[in-house]
């Protein structure tokens, strides 16, 4: 009798018989890569480069409905065929079409999100510039990092939303590492199958793909790889069309949600100056409030889509006169401690107001940039400091409009 040796972690197992060895192999405990040794061997060998027990791994296909239910056991007229029958079969083009639409539809939004959040804290001028970028564009760049995702999910759970409501599977090969196949896959996927997420170019790879599919082969990316299975049902399409029209929904709901930021930014708002009792006319993302202080009046302004900030102050002295330039110095020196002014002060005029302007950062924070602008009307001394996060502040948009329309409620 054979009596075998394997190989389990580093350790040396057996020996055992060979109906043993077969046992295990069913089981799982014994793989492809598993090494084996009996007498007579020179060394170690893979079991699945052993030709003696290779063909232990060959799992023969589930019969056909047609060979159950011939024969003395044919059920009576009526009864529902027997569960062991209701195989998952190789997946046709469709189901896999939408096991992958809908994993877009739900990932793309959330990474869009996470990316846009963390580089709005930790990388302003990322967000401002992925904020401005073509919503093309940045779909292309945005589709590898979602084919990870999917990969890093099926890594950890075997399954992804969209394959699990749709009734799709991918096996992985036994010679193969889960985590190899799956990142592996999903980029072949990524460059084969999407086209590198190119308009044009997906749409031929994806009509290539298709075609392959429905004829009964593998599609290039699967090559070499299990068949991939679907196990569809009435209750999985109801399922996935539902899903696809609720994220559907969801996607143009937040397409709506970001054009109207956009739009908020150049359609406008009235602000009535508390001081003046002026109206101004600024931009509807900008939000203002009063601000308690101890002397004077200060006002405060926000936008967040925008990642700026305003303070308008407003000082009335006793007398007439006033020396902007010592006023615009003696502000610099309040701030100091804040704001670091790195440029001289520049006259300007501002709604016909004599003024002066300089720019600099926050001393805590450099990708904070600042404009400060001071002008002088008659006993009323006015101030403005722009706080742009991840820009300069010239560069926000409908800047000039902002400040000119403040100091054009003045007086």
């Amino acid at each position: 009798m054979t009596v075998w040796h394997f190989e389990e972690g580093q350790d040396r197992k057996g020996p055992i018989s060979e109906d043993k060895l077969h046992d295990l192999i069913k089981t799982g405990r014994i793989s492809h890569s598993t090494l084996l040794w009996r007498q007579g061997m020179d060394d170690w060998q893979p079991a699945g480069e052993m030709p003696t027990i290779a063909a232990a791994f060959v799992v023969p296909p589930p019969l056909p409905i047609t060979h159950s239910m011939s024969g003395p056991c044919q059920p009576q007229e009526g009864t529902p065929p027997s569960l062991e029958t209701q195989q998952p079969s190789k997946s046709r083009p469709w189901p896999r079409f939408w096991a992958r639409f809908i994993d877009t539809l739900i990932f793309t939004p959330l990474l869009s999100l996470a990316i846009g959040l963390s580089t709005a804290v930790y990388a302003p001028h990322l967000y401002i510039q992925l904020a401005e970028m073509n919503e093309g564009l940045l779909g292309v760049l945005l589709l590898p990092l979602v084919n990870l995702l999917l990969a890093l999910i099926m890594i950890a759970t075997g399954s992804t939303p969209g394959k699990a409501i749709v009734g799709v599977r991918v096996p992985v090969p036994a010679s193969k590492s889960r985590l190899a196949f799956f990142l592996a896959r999903e980029m072949k996927v990524w460059a084969a199958g999407l086209g590198l997420g190119i308009p044009f170019v997906a749409l031929f790879t994806q009509i290539r793909q298709y075609r392959l599919i429905a004829a009964g082969n593998t599609a290039s990316y699967d090559e070499g790889n299990p068949n991939i299975l679907a196990d569809p049902s009435n209750l999985r399409l109801v399922a996935g069309l539902a899903v696809v029209a609720a994220l559907f929904t969801g996607t143009v709901y937040l397409r709506v949600e970001s054009k109207n930021a956009v739009n908020d930014v150049y359609a406008k708002q009235t602000w009535i100056n508390p001081v003046t009792q002026l109206t101004a006319q600024i931009g509807r993302t900008w939000h203002g409030e009063e601000m308690k202080t101890n002397s004077g009046r200060v006002f405060y302004f926000a936008s967040q889509s925008l990642l700026a900030e305003a303070i308008v102050g407003y000082e009335q002295f006793g007398f007439d006169g006033i020396d902007k330039l010592a006023y615009a110095n003696g502000i610099k020196g309040v701030i100091a401690s804040d704001i670091r002014i790195n440029s001289e002060w520049a006259p300007l005029s501002v709604q016909g107001i004599p003024a002066l302007r300089a720019t600099g950062n926050a001393v805590k924070a450099d990708d904070t940039h600042v404009e400060v602008t001071i002008a002088v009307v008659g006993r009323n001394a006015w101030r403005m400091l722009i706080f742009s996060r991840g820009r300069p502040v010239e560069q926000l948009p409908e800047k000039d409009n902002f400040v000119e329309a403040i100091f054009g409620t003045a007086n």
